[in-house]
């Protein structure tokens, strides 16, 4: 599954979630958490059980994706990302601590299930109520929202203008010695991070790999990476912003905050 469905999705299964398309006068998505969150806590304490609510701060917007002069820098430090990960590892991101997890690991056995179930019911009345979503279960958003990213690559995928500009990109790339197996417009837009994580496959297993042996692989990464932005360069400037919409239409519907 390509990176923009790791993005558009990346969320755990148990978080407040929800939303369709708003209509004119729309709360901000974290309104729409907040009130979520209520929603789920007075749903809980009907039937006995304790939530506390919380809400993620709200996002700063990302910068224009398809900036050529910030793509070229990235890609000359950093390549597709991949050896770079190695050779300047980043620390863990930290996320505020759920104020329910202590609830529910204080919970054992038949305890803990009946309050996963019936916090998930609780969800659902939340997706329901708050974003008007058609949903029955966990499972059946979860189910929803896959289709969602089907569809947006499908939408990629066919996009006339895309695919007019996908056919010299793939060429281009093709005429340089980098290996294309589709010009299909999502598959360009991952290609390198395919090609490249299989590489790092091959070296070694995660974690196994020094920053020492990744740094040369790094440096034909980002060779390839630069190659690969200056074929796309017009590709990119239509693919990015296009996929960034999209993905953020769909996070909003599904109740998650823009990126």
């Amino acid at each position: 599954m390509r990176v923009l469905t790791h993005g558009l999705l990346g969320l755990a299964v148990l978080t407040g979630c929800g939303g369709s398309p708003p209509p004119a006068a729309v709360s901000a998505p974290s309104d729409k958490a907040r009130e979520r969150e209520t929603v789920i806590a007075t749903c809980m304490k009907q039937k006995g059980f304790t939530y506390t609510p919380s809400v993620s701060p709200p996002r700063k917007p990302e910068a224009n994706p398809a900036d050529y002069a910030a793509m070229k820098a990235d890609r000359s430090k950093n390549g597709f990302g991949i050896f770079s990960a190695i050779v300047y590892p980043k620390p863990p991101e930290t996320q505020a601590p759920d104020p329910n997890q202590a609830a529910i690991e204080g919970l054992s056995g038949a305890k803990r299930d009946a309050y996963v179930k019936t916090m998930n019911e609780c969800r659902v009345t939340a997706l329901q109520q708050v974003n008007g979503l058609k949903v029955t279960s966990v499972a059946d958003y979860q189910d929803q929202m896959s289709t969602e990213i089907e569809n947006i690559d499908k939408t990629l995928d066919g996009d006339p203008r895309l695919l007019e500009l996908a056919a010299p990109f793939a060429e281009c790339l093709k005429s340089k010695g980098e290996r294309v197996t589709s010009a299909k417009p999502v598959a360009l837009s991952a290609r390198g991070m395919v090609v490249w994580s299989e590489q790092a496959d091959k070296l070694g297993k995660p974690g196994t790999v020094t920053a020492a042996e990744a740094r040369p692989y790094l440096a034909k990464e980002i060779t390839s990476a630069l190659a690969d932005l200056e074929c796309g360069k017009d590709f990119y400037a239509a693919f990015l912003p296009l996929q960034q919409r999209l993905t953020n239409e769909a996070r909003v519907k599904y109740g998650f905050q823009e990126r």
